[in-house]
């Protein structure tokens, strides 16, 4: 494995994630939502995570602005990875999906506060319901917001099990 230090900040993902009871209710707080469709390909022997990323402008319509984007993620330790992304063409998505592969979609709230941006997945196959912090350091402390807080239920950072792979389905 990588040591931390050789890896460029921005290939640097440091996270940590929570199981949740139920979706927070964020009443009149400024949120985005987006929908997220990943599909997992396995080319040359590395698992590549090509994911579609449409931003939601209310509960029926989306945004005419889709995000295509490559990614291959390696674990450096507990919470840590190191993230190549390169953005695609739709082109390459649906090329990609017509491959074997493994797949998941999912709600995604985004709220920032206290300088943190918070994401709450909701996976449209299961109920669970996550959230997730992005860290500059593993060992950062955080405060999680009140109303999501009462929420939580589990740490879930480092289980392999709740990574977005293991929990996808084969095609």
């Amino acid at each position: 494995m990588k040591d931390i230090k050789d890896i460029p900040k921005e290939n640097l993902e440091i996270e940590r994630k929570f199981l949740l009871k139920n979706v927070p209710n964020f009443s009149k707080k400024d949120i985005n939502r987006f929908h997220i469709h990943q599909i997992y390909v396995e080319i040359d022997g590395e698992i590549n995570r090509f994911r579609m990323a449409e931003e939601l402008v209310d509960d029926f319509s989306v945004d005419v602005d889709v995000d295509y984007v490559k990614c291959v993620k390696k674990p450096i330790s507990v919470g840590v990875f190191e993230e190549i992304e390169e953005c695609i063409s739709k082109d390459v998505f649906d090329e990609m999906s017509k491959k074997d592969h493994r797949h998941i979609s999912k709600t995604r709230i985004v709220y920032e506060e206290n300088g943190l941006k918070w994401e709450i997945d909701v996976y449209h196959s299961m109920k669970l319901v996550t959230l997730e912090v992005e860290l500059d350091d593993i060992e950062q402390k955080i405060s999680i917001p009140n109303f999501i807080d009462d929420l939580v239920i589990t740490e879930l950072t480092g289980k392999k099990e709740f990574s977005n792979y293991n929990l996808s389905l084969k095609n």
